[in-house]
């Protein structure tokens, strides 16, 4: 099988600036539990092989188990701790599995969907599909434990139902691509001549998690982003538990107000889950604001941040996944493999 190393080493590098302090090392096994690529966290050359070997070396009774589980397609997602380290586990597609090996202090829940994010990521490259390398910048990795620390027992993670349904409103400027964003995310289709949207339009889309044997059905909420609309748009705020809050990066003003809207949205519905969003990145050569912009204001806020292009899609459907999981992970539960 051709893989595309470059990518994988590039997702891999992305995973790895994205988890910090807490990752000791990423692997990419095979179905025998032969490793096809890896990254030690600690992004020293001169010592990443001996770390990688020796934590292959210390987990193989494990992997083996694990490609034991995944040999039968039930498995999916799965947790394993030791004395010195916990590991996560994900399903990549029928050829692989992505084990993440984290300090043994470090909490499972908030890393766990960039896990699975990357994971699906890796699938997508040994399927020869388009992929981008980039992890949402997940700003804060706080978390209510539900996935508790068990030494030398092998979990599945699970989910307690088949199904969700979250009400998601998107907010920012007029003309920063909302529209656009849910289009591409719903129809998988851009246009170029959609016309302002008056007061609010709805739709929605479900996004399907088949290792954890779930859906999330969002009911997307385009909140025009006119000024006139202001007064209008508080109607709509009520019970959303999800939004993304969108601005243009080719216009900085549109960044500027990014803090208004997200005082609009918390004054209405105060737990709300949020993404910064930054869109229209294939307008590189127009860019006003910088990627460290859009980090240090997600970090101010205390939400996460991604990059998106609703032109050519990059990045829009992990917007979305990425909250979904997020927005699930209180309901993971784990079940013990005897």
């Amino acid at each position: 099988m051709s893989v595309n190393r470059e990518k994988l080493g590039a997702l891999l590098k992305w995973y790895r600036q994205e988890i910090k302090d807490d990752l000791i090392a990423a692997i990419i096994v095979n179905r025998d539990g032969l490793i096809m690529d890896s990254i030690s966290g600690s992004g020293d050359k001169s010592v990443e092989e001996d770390i990688v070997g020796g934590l292959s070396a210390l987990v193989e009774p494990v992997l083996t188990r694990i490609t034991q589980e995944f040999s039968s397609g039930s498995f999916g997602t799965g947790t394993f701790d030791t004395d010195a380290y916990r590991l996560i586990f994900c399903e990549a597609g029928p050829e692989a599995i992505f084990v993440t090996v984290l300090d043994s202090l470090a909490m499972i829940d908030p890393i766990f969907p960039l896990a699975y994010l990357t994971a699906e990521k890796i699938s997508r490259i040994f399927d020869g599909r388009t992929v981008s390398p980039v992890i949402p910048k997940i700003t804060s990795l706080k978390s209510d434990p539900h996935i508790e620390r068990k030494i030398d027992t092998l979990q599945k993670i699970k989910i307690n139902a088949s199904e969700y349904a979250f009400k998601l409103v998107l907010g920012g400027d007029g003309g920063v691509g909302k529209t656009s964003m849910v289009h591409r995310f719903v129809e998988g289709k851009f246009a170029t001549d959609y016309k302002e949207t008056i007061g609010v339009s709805i739709m929605k889309k479900e996004c399907d998690f088949e290792d954890l044997k779930t859906s999330v059905r969002f009911v997307l909420w385009d909140l025009a982003g006119q000024n006139q609309f202001k007064r209008v748009r508080k109607n709509y705020l009520g019970n959303a538990e999800a939004g993304l809050l969108v601005y243009d990066v080719t216009r900085k003003e549109t960044y500027n107000n990014m803090k208004a809207w997200y005082e609009e949205m918390r004054v209405i519905t105060p737990d709300i889950k949020l993404i910064l969003i930054g869109n229209k990145i294939d307008l590189e050569d127009k860019k006003q604001v910088t990627r460290e912009d859009g980090e240090k204001l997600a970090k101010e806020l205390d939400i996460s941040y991604i990059e998106t292009s609703a032109k050519t899609g990059d990045n829009i459907n992990d917007a979305f996944r990425t909250l979904a999981l997020d927005l699930i992970k209180k309901f993971f539960i784990t079940e013990e493999v005897l």
